[in-house]
């Protein structure tokens, strides 16, 4: 009873908090998503047919359907994604409850994510929709832990429909599937669900070949810097110098490390643990975010959350997700306050890749560790160990 209790007082503390900075009206809204529905309010679902918005259209879709709502607009966006941030903790929660077996980890986890600066600012007042593909990973990757296969990779399939980002965690699926644990064929979700994502935006009108491309599209407007407010790589060697230059080498170099870690850990015969699943969904989140160019101060959302997951199966490491955590708000302040940090981005980026070594040593520390090496190192035998492994740890 004493934990209904609580999880009722941090719900209801969660959502006052929400309640009393709904008003805030962030640029975002003003240059972007108001002037969106004002297109949809005044040409309904044809108006999708336009280009005058480069979100994926699910994004859109949303839109569309609070134009036809009789409140304001924002406030029906931010009640909208609020409540997607319940639901994110109380997943979270049973995710670390999953894999500690401790349901008290899994309440702090709901708490600590309900309350955390990012997951506040994110939606209650920048009106920003993170959540919806962070929630759509995490229910992937509980899934796929469940060795729910197809469920799993349906959810992926339905966060990349609605956000690009999700290909910064790409790579752990690519092991998954070098250790059997999904199948190449479960890939064909992805372009499925990409398809039905914009196949109504194609009803409206929208050339199919615009609808293709326009994550192509996203990828080429923030060409005026390097790095958004983003403490990774280029707020050390220089943030708006040699634009086209470092943006090609630095696509070329996180291709080229990306390729070399997967086919090391290819070759590591190990078992595939619950909270190695995690780990790997943090550290290519880490890895990819600090080397590819025009990364925003809202991209370690989803790699926030999954951090925090790690951090309590793992509770010693616990201040990495403290420090990660102000990081991430550092950039979300200076953006809604137009004031710049008192500590500048270049040490921020130092503190990042401290964060991001340490991960790198925690999957390599995992990689070697007696307990987790299969014997004999044949894929069989990782199936078999897989299907004895009992309790918490197997996947």
């Amino acid at each position: 009873m004493s934990d209904v209790v609580l999880l009722a007082a941090i719900t209801v503390l969660a959502v006052w908090v929400r309640t009393a900075v709904r008003s805030f009206v962030a640029q975002d809204w003003t240059d972007y998503w108001s002037l969106w529905l004002e297109e949809l309010r005044a040409g309904g679902f044809k108006a999708l047919a336009g280009n005058f918005y480069d979100y994926a259209p699910p994004v859109m879709y949303l839109l569309y359907l609070i134009t036809l709502l009789p409140i304001n607009s924002m406030t029906a966006f931010k009640a909208f994604c609020c409540m997607l941030d319940f639901v994110g903790a109380g997943l979270i929660g049973n995710m670390v409850t999953d894999c500690t077996g401790s349901k008290k980890r899994g309440m702090l986890a709901y708490g600590v994510f309900l309350f955390l600066p990012t997951v506040i600012l994110n939606a209650a007042v920048w009106s920003q929709c993170d959540i919806i593909y962070t929630l759509l990973i995490l229910e992937c990757v509980n899934c796929l832990m469940k060795n729910k296969k197809w469920a799993g990779m349906w959810f992926y399939g339905a966060a990349f429909a609605v956000k690009l980002q999700t290909l910064f965690i790409f790579p752990f699926l690519v092991i998954l599937w070098v250790r059997r644990k999904v199948d190449l064929k479960h890939f064909v979700t992805i372009p499925i669900m990409y398809l039905v994502g914009i196949f109504p935006a194609w009803l409206a009108g929208r050339p199919f070949m615009e609808l293709l491309g326009i994550y192509a599209f996203q990828g080429g407007k923030d060409r005026w810097s390097l790095s958004i407010k983003f403490p990774n790589i280029y707020q050390i060697i220089g943030n708006n110098f040699f634009l086209d230059e470092y943006v090609k080498a630095g696509m070329l170099l996180i291709l080229g490390i990306l390729m070399l870690v997967m086919c090391y850990m290819a070759y590591q015969k190990v078992r595939i643990t619950k909270e190695f699943v995690i780990l790997l969904v943090v550290f290519f989140g880490m890895l990819t975010t600090y080397f590819i160019p025009h990364m925003h101060e809202r991209y370690l959302y989803l790699t926030d959350a999954f951090l925090l997951i790690y951090t309590l199966i793992r509770v010693r490491r616990f201040p990495l997700f403290v420090t990660a955590s102000f990081l991430t708000v550092v950039g979300y302040g200076q953006y809604l306050t137009k004031q710049a940090p008192l500590v500048s981005y270049g040490a921020l980026a130092f503190i990042q890749l401290a964060l991001l070594v340490l991960i790198s040593l925690d999957v390599y520390r995992y990689l070697h560790d007696p307990a987790n090496v299969l014997e004999g190192g044949t894929l069989e035998s990782d199936r078999i160990e897989g299907e004895r492994t009992e309790g918490r740890a197997g996947l």
